[in-house]
């Protein structure tokens, strides 16, 4: 995808995280047509919770699922996507095992919010209130992956051995796995069947 001239710089991202040199492509992945006629839809529904214009939202937020279908992506290039939403708001759409990262990512960039979409009983109200720029770091709900348990999940995401990862880290193979096992019990799942 080639990103707009008001992006930090243009380059291209595949698979998930493409999206087409146009301003209504404010949602990733604009390749899950249901999430994005599910969510532009539940934004445009939300008008009157919301103080700002919907051409204003369009224009300023970037919304990212992070569903087990993108993960990778997002774990992989983290470094590309962050510094492709530069300048905009980002809210990211949590599902129940992206929490943890989504927390993580939260906390280690400029994201505006994060919605969990697992937890929430209104949507909407949580949507509009991220949105509306009241989500703060006590609205966390849920565990945060630490720097060295997200270094671990990178190098998983890549392919990389428990044992290479030790001589990379500089640790025993024994640490390597006690920190999968803790970013595992965070992400409700095994590590190789989200990043495969």
């Amino acid at each position: 995808m080639t990103w707009q001239n008001d992006y930090s710089r243009d380059y291209e991202v595949e698979n998930h995280m493409e999206c087409q040199n146009r301003s209504d492509k404010y949602i990733w992945s604009p390749h899950d047509a249901y999430f994005y006629k599910g969510l532009s839809e539940l934004i445009v529904d939300i008008d009157r919770l919301i103080y700002l214009s919907l051409e204003k939202i369009r224009k300023d937020f970037v919304f990212i699922n992070l569903n087990t279908d993108s993960l990778t992506e997002f774990i992989n290039r983290d470094n590309e996507w962050l510094s492709a939403v530069k300048g905009k708001q980002v809210v990211l759409i949590a599902a129940r095992k992206s929490e943890a990262l989504a927390n993580y990512w939260y906390y280690n960039s400029n994201i505006r919010g994060v919605v969990y979409a697992g937890l929430s009983r209104d949507i909407r109200k949580e949507l509009a209130y991220v949105i509306n720029g009241r989500f703060l770091r006590k609205d966390i709900k849920k565990d945060k992956i630490t720097d060295r348990e997200m270094e671990i999940i990178r190098m998983t995401a890549q392919g990389m051995l428990p044992k290479s990862i030790a001589r990379i880290e500089n640790c025993s193979v024994k640490t390597v796995y006690t920190y999968r096992r803790n970013a595992e019990a965070k992400l409700y799942s095994k590590l190789y069947k989200l990043v495969q």
